[in-house]
């Protein structure tokens, strides 16, 4: 998408981020799985947003840094309540600047990844997360299952309509390049204001294949937070990866998810968290 950049999503979401998508998940769940995947080690977000993870997570006392691209996205952490307990870094989730610390937890929560549309910006947030972990450390992801089998390529959907505002999603699919890059066109009284938003996703063993080029395998494939394990009607799906053992014989993930049809690329599902 002609003018879009790394750090376009957050700042032209920021004023509505919160309202728009500050339940998109079972958060409780979802801090309290991540908590326990850290088990009381140093947990690193990327694509930290608004916090909406990254606060209840240091307000159960872990030490938590968040990278983000939008300065504007960190800006409205920082003013929340707790935000300040946050390690809030502006930089590139592909390549984090961190060079000492190593971290019990690295996390991607919902579809975050899928904001980095080049697969080699894919393969270097894999490559980099596994060189930031403790030896026992996990690299988890969540993202939407991608439907393969779908052959839409162009979408307007209205997404809100009030009295005094409609939200439309205009977005247009390129199944070979696994892209859908899309608009929410804003309109209330004031004017119109656009959201763009600009994705590519990649299936479960598409991502399985990054993780095995990184150095890690995947230990457990979740429906959702609470730990209903991956199965073939699931949309969505929680992918935990360790630190392959060198001594280990067994080259092949402890969960296998397969790649299944699952949801279509959505534009509600873009965000990330």
């Amino acid at each position: 998408m002609d003018g879009y950049d790394e750090a376009t999503y957050g700042d032209r979401f920021v004023d509505v981020y919160d309202d728009w998508y500050g339940s998109i998940t079972d958060t409780d769940a979802c801090v309290g799985a991540l908590a326990a995947l850290a088990d009381e080690g140093p947990v690193l977000e990327l694509g930290v947003g608004t916090g909406r993870l990254a606060i209840p997570l240091a307000a159960r006392g872990l030490d938590v840094t968040g990278i983000d691209a939008s300065a504007a996205m960190l800006d409205r952490l920082i003013a929340k309540p707790g935000g300040r307990r946050v390690n809030a870094v502006l930089a590139d989730m592909a390549a984090p600047p961190i060079e000492e610390q190593r971290f019990a937890l690295v996390f991607v929560a919902y579809n975050t990844l899928f904001n980095l549309v080049a697969p080699t910006d894919q393969q270097r947030c894999f490559t980099n997360a596994a060189a930031l972990l403790t030896d026992h450390g996990s690299f988890v992801v969540e993202a939407f299952v991608p439907d393969t089998t779908s052959d839409a390529t162009e979408a307007v959907t209205p997404r809100r309509v009030t009295a005094d505002r409609v939200v439309l999603s205009v977005s247009r699919t390129d199944p070979g390049r696994q892209e859908v890059a899309g608009q929410y066109v804003d309109i209330t009284e004031a004017g119109i204001k656009l959201r763009p938003w600009h994705i590519r996703w990649a299936t479960p063993m598409q991502l399985d294949e990054m993780a095995d080029r990184a150095g890690l395998r995947l230990a457990e494939r979740w429906a959702t937070w609470t730990g209903e394990p991956f199965h073939a009607e699931a949309g969505a799906h929680v992918s935990i990866y360790r630190r392959v053992d060198p001594q280990s014989t067994d080259g092949g993930p402890s969960t296998t998810g397969g790649d299944v049809p699952g949801a279509a690329p959505d534009p509600t599902m873009a965000p990330p968290g």
